[in-house]
């Protein structure tokens, strides 16, 4: 099975698996707190079948050449994290409302749509372009996202429920590349222009081992592959440390705190890592 066959598998794999969960769970579970601020399990389903319902409409207009945004969405490009923060995720709670208890059965409806399109891709169309709010992607860029999309927001929903619960180790590979193709447009958080870029570099062990360089100018952002260029602040975690940091799950301050992270470096450059990287 070739690359894009097996991240096409563990996209279904990990729907099946959250699915399953889902169905586990009692009525009263859906009004708990998730580990997403100011959204309830029931949201979250909602914001990944919404998810499922974009991406699979992006894909199917993107293959046909058409690379314009639905109704009711803004031109490619003009959201990142940022924007998305301000609203607060209303617009996720009037949707679960509307649905009622039909939000499961909606969210699988659009899961198995997804994931019938993505196994029907062919090896010469993953590099088309579709439709983002955050940017014209290609079809390889949704089937990452999405893996991280039901991965994290599974360890949303999970975690309330599990003291311990874990990210999926297959997974992890993936959603390394998946915080590298987010970070430059969607995840970063800009601010005032440095008058000297910071390098960062991340040196991830554990269930798959990668270093890579984040370099922040301030209000721009790049990763690069490691260098021999001397980095201000080197970070040293497991793979599955850097990606809850990454997606905002686990706050860089706690995480340096209990020595998950470890910064070699200076302290407060360090530090300043988290205004730029809130979450995914």
């Amino acid at each position: 099975m070739d690359a894009a066959a097996e991240r096409v598998t563990l996209v279904h794999r990990e729907s099946t698996r959250l699915t399953h969960y889902l169905h586990s769970l009692p009525q009263e579970a859906w009004s708990q707190p998730s580990a997403c601020a100011q959204w309830q399990v029931q949201d979250v389903v909602t914001h990944l079948l919404g998810g499922a319902e974009l991406y699979a409409g992006s894909i199917a207009r993107g293959l046909q050449g058409d690379t314009s945004p639905p109704e009711g969405y803004p031109p490619a490009g003009t959201v990142t994290a940022a924007v998305r923060a301000e609203d607060g995720g209303q617009h996720i709670i009037a949707r679960r409302q509307q649905l009622g208890h039909q939000v499961l059965g909606t969210f699988e409806a659009a899961n198995q749509a997804l994931n019938r399109l993505l196994a029907a891709v062919s090896a010469s169309e993953w590099e088309t372009p579709c439709y983002h709010p955050g940017g014209l992607f290609p079809v390889r860029w949704f089937r990452d996202a999405r893996l991280g999309e039901l991965v994290i927001h599974g360890w949303d929903i999970r975690s309330r429920f599990e003291s311990d619960a874990p990210l999926s180790p297959e997974s992890l590979p993936v959603l390394l590349d998946v915080c590298a193709a987010l970070t430059p447009g969607w995840a970063f958080w800009p601010g005032a222009p440095l008058a000297t870029p910071v390098r960062y570099r991340c040196a991830v062990t554990g269930v798959v081992s990668a270093t890579m360089d984040i370099i922040v100018a301030g209000d721009k952002v790049r990763i690069d592959e490691a260098s021999d260029v001397p980095p201000d602040v080197t970070f040293r975690c497991e793979a599955e440390t850097y990606v809850l940091v990454r997606y905002g799950r686990l706050r860089l301050a706690d995480a340096l705190a209990t020595g998950r992270v470890v910064a070699e470096g200076d302290q407060a450059v360090a530090v300043a890592f988290g205004q730029w990287f809130k979450g995914i």
